[in-house]
C-alpha cells in the first residue's frame, strides 16, 4: 500500500455508503466482533464523548445517533461480512480477537464463556465445533493469530490478574499443544509474510510501543520511539509496512504506518472526535479495515492495568475500511456495532 496521510472527517463520512472492491474474490470476508449485541434505544440525539485529561464529559450534537450500547465482554458475538460491509452473517459464537486459518476452514478466538479468565477457542469456519485449546489460569489470554503456514498460532497471556499485568507473548499448536513462552510484556503479536519474525505492543520501557523480534523470541528490537502510546501492529501480506495505532497527535488514536525497520512513519488517517483502533490488512494488502470507537460516558481505567487505550476504552464503535485509493468507507454504524476486523478466505459460504 502507498503511504498517505488523510483527514478523517466523521460528520461527512456517516453518510457514506458501502464500497465495491472489484478485485476481492467471493469467498474473502471480514470477520468481526460485535461487541455490543444489546442495543437501546436513546431519546436524545446527542454523542457524549469523555475527556480522560479533564475528566468531564462533552456532548456533541448527531441527530443520526440515537442508540446506546449496554456491554458484556460475555456477550460479545463473532460475525462475518463482505468486504464492502454487505452480507453481514452471525456465527453464533461468544468471542473475541478472531482470527483465520490460512486454509480458511478455522476461526480462533479467545472467549469468557467457560472461565473467569479469557481464553483461547478453535471453532469450524461456519461457527461450529468449538473446542477450547487452552486452560491458563493466571490472567485472560486472548489475541490469537495465526502464522501463515497454518502451523502454530501466536497469543498473549497475562501473568497477574486484577489488574492485568507481566502480559507475555506464547506460541502454540493449532490444537494448543506444544505450548511455549517466547517473549515478556507482549501484546498482540502480528507474524511476518515469512513466519520469521514477529511484532508485538510492549510498555516494557514505559508507555506502550511497538517492537519487532524473531519469531523464537530472539533479537527483541524497537521500532518506535515516541511519547505517545502506540499497540496494535500489524504486518502488511507484502512484507513492506507495517501499519499500528498512536495517539502521537492528539488525544485520539490514530493509524499510521511504517517499514518493517520502523523507518518513514506516516500518518494513515485520524479524527478529532473518535479513537481509531485494530486495524487489519486485507489478504491482497490493498485496504486496511478498522475500528472507530466513540467513546461513551465516563471511562475507568485501572491503574497498573497493561492495556493500551484501545483494550479499555468502551462505547459505540464502527467500522470503516480504507481502499487503495486512499478513500475511507464506511462499513457498519454505531446501530449494528462493529470492532476487531481480521479478512479470511472462509471455506464454509454464509
Amino acid at each position: 500500500m502507498k503511504r498517505f496521510s488523510v483527514m478523517f472527517c466523521v460528520c461527512l463520512l456517516a453518510a457514506v455508503p458501502g464500497f465495491s472492491q472489484s478485485a476481492g474474490k467471493a469467498s474473502e470476508k471480514i470477520v468481526f466482533v460485535r461487541p455490543d449485541p444489546v442495543i437501546t434505544a436513546e431519546s436524545s440525539g446527542v454523542r457524549l464523548s469523555a475527556d480522560p485529561v479533564q475528566g468531564t464529559i462533552n456532548s456533541v450534537d448527531d441527530p443520526s445517533m440515537q442508540f446506546h450500547s449496554v456491554s458484556d465482554a460475555k456477550m460479545n458475538l463473532l460475525a462475518t461480512m463482505n468486504p464492502d460491509g454487505t452480507g453481514i452473517a452471525e456465527l453464533h459464537l461468544n468471542g473475541y480477537d478472531p482470527s483465520v486459518s490460512p486454509d480458511g476452514t478455522k476461526i480462533a478466538f479467545c472467549s469468557l464463556r467457560d472461565d473467569q479468565y479469557s481464553q483461547i477457542y478453535v471453532a469450524n469456519a461456519d461457527g461450529t465445533s468449538e473446542k477450547r485449546i487452552t486452560k491458563i489460569t493466571t490472567g485472560d489470554s486472548c489475541g490469537p493469530v495465526w502464522s501463515h503456514d497454518g502451523k502454530k498460532i501466536a497469543f498473549y497471556s497475562f501473568a497477574l490478574p486484577h489488574p492485568s499485568r507481566n502480559p507475555a507473548v506464547w506460541i502454540m499448536d493449532p490444537d494448543g499443544s506444544n505450548m511455549k513462552r517466547i517473549v515478556e510484556h507482549g501484546l498482540s503479536p502480528s507474524w511476518s509474510p515469512d513466519d520469521k519474525q514477529m511484532v508485538f505492543a510492549s510498555n516494557r520501557d514505559g508507555k506502550f510501543q511497538i517492537y519487532a523480534m524473531n519469531s523464537d523470541g530472539s533479537n527483541v528490537r524497537r521500532l518506535t520511539n515516541n511519547k505517545a502510546e502506540e499497540s496494535a501492529p500489524a504486518w502488511s501480506p507484502s512484507g513492506q509496512d507495517i501499519v499500528f495505532v498512536s495517539d502521537r497527535e492528539g488525544e485520539h488514536p490514530a493509524l499510521f504506518l511504517m517499514g518493517p525497520d520502523g523507518s518513514e512513519q506516516e500518518r494513515l488517517v485520524f479524527s478529532k472526535r473518535q479513537d481509531f483502533c485494530f486495524p487489519a490488512w486485507s489478504l491482497d494488502g490493498q485496504t486496511i479495515a478498522f475500528t472507530a470507537l466513540n467513546r461513551v460516558g465516563r471511562q475507568f481505567v485501572a491503574v497498573g492495568e497493561e492495556r493500551p487505550k484501545c483494550e479499555m476504552w468502551t462505547g459505540e464503535y464502527q467500522m470503516f475500511a480504507l481502499d487503495s485509493q486512499k478513500k475511507p468507507h464506511l462499513l457498519t454504524n454505531t446501530k449494528y456495532m462493529a470492532m476487531k476486523p481480521t479478512y479470511g478466505r472462509l471455506a464454509a459460504a454464509h
